[in-house]
C-alpha cells in the first residue's frame, strides 16, 4: 500500500467502501470479526469499488433515462427507504424551482450555452458572489459542473451508493436526523459503559 492510499478512519464510511477488500488480505483475523459484526461487509468488499454501489463509471441500462433508472431503483428498495430518497428528491426540486442554487458567472454561461432553460437572479441571500439560479432537474448534463448540477443521474448514484442522507446531492443532515443519530449514539453508549462494568473484576478483600 502507498504511503498516499493508507488511512486512518472507520472502514464503513462512504470514502472508504472501495478500499474494504484490503481488510481481508492485510488482517483476516480482524476481517473475520468485521464480516460477523457487520451486516452487508462481505458484500461491500465484493463490489465496493464497482458500478454496484455506485464507484467508478456509472453506466445508464440501454432503453432507459436517468429519471426511468431512478425509478427502477427505488422500486428495489424497502418502503421506508424508498420515502426517504423520494423525500429528499422532493426537496430538492423544490429548491431548485423556488429558490435556486447558487452558480458561478461560468456556469451560467455554460448553461445558456448549452440551451437549458434558467432564471437566473440577481442576488443570493448568501454570502455568495454567486448568483441563484433557477431551474428543472435535468436527466443528465456532461457539463464539468455536473456535482453542482440537479439531474436525477446524481440521485442515481445516491441510491446505487447507499448514501441515505444523499451528501451526494448537497444536503446536510436535518434535524430529525440528527437528533436520531444523537439518541442512537447515546443508546450505545450506555451500553458500553454497562458492558465494561460487568466485565470489571470483583474486588479482592
Amino acid at each position: 500500500m502507498p504511503l498516499d492510499s493508507q488511512r486512518v478512519a472507520s472502514p464503513f464510511i462512504s470514502p472508504a467502501i472501495a478500499s474494504l477488500h484490503l481488510y481481508k488480505a492485510i488482517d483476516p483475523d480482524t476481517w473475520g470479526r468485521m464480516v460477523g459484526r457487520v451486516d452487508g461487509a462481505n458484500f461491500a468488499a465484493l463490489y465496493g469499488r464497482t458500478t454496484a454501489v455506485g464507484w467508478q463509471s456509472v453506466r445508464l441500462p440501454k432503453g432507459m433515462t436517468w429519471e426511468r433508472y431512478m425509478h427502477f431503483l427505488l422500486s428495489t428498495l424497502p418502503e421506508p427507504t424508498r420515502r426517504n430518497y423520494l423525500e429528499k428528491l422532493s426537496v430538492s426540486i423544490r429548491f431548485w424551482r423556488e429558490k435556486g442554487g447558487c452558480l458561478s458567472e461560468e456556469t451560467i454561461a455554460r448553461l445558456q450555452k448549452a440551451g437549458i432553460r434558467i432564471e437566473v437572479g440577481d442576488k443570493s441571500a448568501y454570502r455568495t458572489d454567486k448568483r441563484p439560479v433557477r431551474m428543472e432537474y435535468l436527466d443528465d448534463t456532461d457539463l464539468p459542473e455536473f456535482s453542482q448540477l440537479p439531474t436525477f443521474k446524481r440521485i442515481c448514484i445516491c441510491i446505487l451508493k447507499n448514501d441515505h442522507a444523499c451528501k451526494y446531492m448537497g444536503f446536510s443532515p436535518n434535524k430529525s436526523e440528527t437528533q436520531r443519530r444523537r439518541k442512537i449514539m447515546e443508546k450505545y453508549e450506555s451500553l458500553l459503559r454497562t458492558s465494561d462494568r460487568e466485565e470489571l473484576p470483583e474486588p479482592c478483600l
